[in-house]
Parts: C-alpha cells; structure tokens; sequence
C-alpha cells in the first residue's frame, strides 16, 4: 500500500453549509451586549442541559481600542437558559479554583454532564503556553474546582458524558512539532485525575476537506447509530489572503462537520461528513466591520433537544466574535455521513514509507 498521507485529495475552492442546516433566525443568541461585564467579543460557548436547563459557558474576549495584544482580559462567562436561545448570564465571569488560586485566562471550554454532575474542560493559556484542564462546578454560583490540569501544547478537550467499559474517557488536540496538520486524540483514566493510554482518535489526513487541523468541538453524543462527534476543520489557502483584526494575511478557514464511532468501541470511527456542515456565510458569522477572523466558524457545544429528540442543536462561535444557534435533523445527518476508516489506525506510521502496509 502507498503511503497515505501523501498528496490526498483535498477538497478546495468555495465551500457551502449543508441544506439540511437551518440557521436560528435570532442569531446571534449571544453577543458583547448581553453580559453584564466588559467585553469585545463572546463566542466559542459550550453549552449543555443540566438540572432541566440549558447552560452556557461562553469565552469571553476583552480589548483596548486598538484591539492590542495581549486582550486586557480572557475569561469564561456562565448563565442560564430554559429554551438555549434566550440568556440570564451570571453577574461575574467563572472562578476557576487550582490549588488555592484561581487560574486566570481559563478560555474554549465546553460542558459535560457526567454521573450528574457538571464538568467544564477549557484551555488555560499562560506564559507557559496552553494547558488544557478539567473543572467540577461547586453547585452553585460561578466557581469550579481542578480535577486535572494537563501539559502543554493541548486544547480542545472533551471529556464523554460516561464511563466507556469502566473507564473515563476524554478527547484532546496536542499541536504538533513539526507544524500543521494537527489531529484528534484520545486518553482514558480510572479517577478524571491520572490519564494514560493515549492514542490517534482522528486524523486531519480522515477529513476530507481540511489541510492543517482538526478539532474535537462538542462533548460527544451517544445515539442509537453510535457516537455522534461534531467538530471543527481547518484549510489553508494563501489565496484567500485577507486582513482581519486577528491578522494582516489571515487564509484559514474553520468549518463544522460530524464523524461517527462505534457504539461500543469509539475509538473506531464508522462514518464522517464528507463535505462541511456549517460554512461562515450568514452576514453575522463573517465579512462585517468588528469581526476578529473571517472564514470562522467554531463548534464547541452540540446536544440532542430535549423537547425533540429528533433535532440536533448546535452552538458555534462565529468569526471569533458572537454565539450562534443551528440545528437539524439527526436522521438527515446520518443520511449526509459515508462509512469511513482511519487511514492509519494508529499514530505510528514512519516518516520514510515507501510501501506502506497499514498495520
């Protein structure tokens, strides 16, 4: 077998959101002018139904006048929902408590229910670089406790909302050392505090239109098909070479799509989305005056209505700026992903191939 990962077709050009995603007509449902503290921009919420509500934990960007790096202030906002549309947010941001001190810069966090309980995993970004974490919410107000505090270079965590054969399980993305692309990773622990076993959960090479990284976005979801992954890809086009307040030569472009794994074993994948769910088109999501980053849209928060089990919410970051709402139809999803396998299965494969075999 021929290497793999060697000029894989990639989808390019113009890219659309899938005609089975339908946009909530209210968006944004949640901006800089719905929280009562300063901020610049809110987005990248991850949002769950805990106790009969919905709730939010949205990053929360603030900035001088001249957008001056670093922001003045990064944190995550907490608040509460009865329909996920419609917001009262928390008077302060979290407190996020480590060993007697609270980390500051605690950002990207998503929200697991987990044996009823409320778990945040977020990035911590420091001067010693990003750290990803996961927290346990007191029970009240806006404070949670460490349980785990990672290494650096990860982020985009997220931990499974139960045990997988009497083990936790969680999902990461490590950058990596020899530069893009960047890939999804698993790991399992006995407590949430010791994690080990770590292997490849998916490559950027298994995601069709994306060629510098992937990322898991909302806490997986188990369905009767398996389970449902939602998460965020990336491409890289000099020619969409663009200034934006992020950057003078911003060419990314984040996109949504979904994977599915296997019921039992998920660290098998069964089916993927072969093209992007969610595309940055709506006039909120990009080319408005204000937005950090065009071409951007961010999945960090995906569940099953509890009014209607056939519908799929998602909550996604738009141009690194607001919080928007879409939803469809889990059984039109499941029609829109082809069966796929890991190109490798493991994260193993040697620099210098030649012929390949797979194993």
């Amino acid at each position: 077998m021929r290497n793999p990962f060697k000029d894989i077709p990639t989808l390019k050009g113009e890219f659309h959101s899938n005609p089975i995603v339908h946009r909530y007509e209210g968006n944004p449902i949640l901006t800089k002018n719905d929280v009562p503290y300063p901020a610049s921009f809110v987005f990248n919420a991850g949002v769950n139904f805990f106790n009969g509500r919905f709730v939010i934990a949205p990053r929360v960007d603030f900035f001088d006048e001249k957008f001056s790096r670093p922001a003045l202030n990064m944190g995550t906002g907490m608040g509460w929902s009865d329909d996920g549309i419609h917001w009262e947010m928390e008077p302060e941001l979290m407190r996020v408590h480590y060993n007697g001190k609270l980390l500051p810069w605690v950002v990207d966090s998503r929200l697991t229910v987990l044996e009823g309980e409320l778990y945040l995993t977020f990035c911590f970004e420091n001067q010693h670089s990003e750290r990803p974490g996961i927290a346990k919410w007191r029970g009240k107000g806006v404070d949670f406790d460490v349980v785990n505090l990672g290494i650096p270079q990860q982020r985009n965590m997220v931990l499974f909302p139960e045990k997988i054969n009497g083990k936790y399980m969680r999902l990461e993305r490590p950058s990596n050392q020899w530069g893009e692309p960047f890939h999804v990773w698993y790991a399992f622990s006995p407590d949430l505090k010791y994690w080990g076993e770590q292997e490849l959960f998916l490559g950027c090479e298994d995601v069709p239109w994306a060629n510098a990284k992937i990322g898991a976005g909302a806490p997986p979801i188990k369905t009767d098909k398996g389970w449902l992954l939602i998460f965020h890809a990336v491409d890289i086009d000099p020619d969409r070479k663009r200034e934006t307040l992020a950057s003078k030569e911003w060419c990314k472009r984040y996109t949504c799509g979904a994977a599915l794994f296997d019921k039992e074993d998920p660290t098998k994948l069964v089916a993927i989305t072969k093209k992007p769910l969610i595309v940055a088109e709506a006039p909120y999501e990009t080319g408005y005056e204000g937005i950090w980053v065009e071409d951007t849209i961010f999945p960090v928060g995906a569940i099953i209505n509890p009014k209607n089990a056939e519908e799929l919410m998602v909550f996604y970051g738009a141009g690194d700026a607001n919080t928007c709402l879409a939803t469809m139809n889990l059984t039109e999803l499941f029609q829109n992903m082809e069966p796929a396998k890991r190109l490798a299965d493991r994260a193993v494969v040697p620099f210098r191939i030649g012929d390949w075999d797979g194993e």
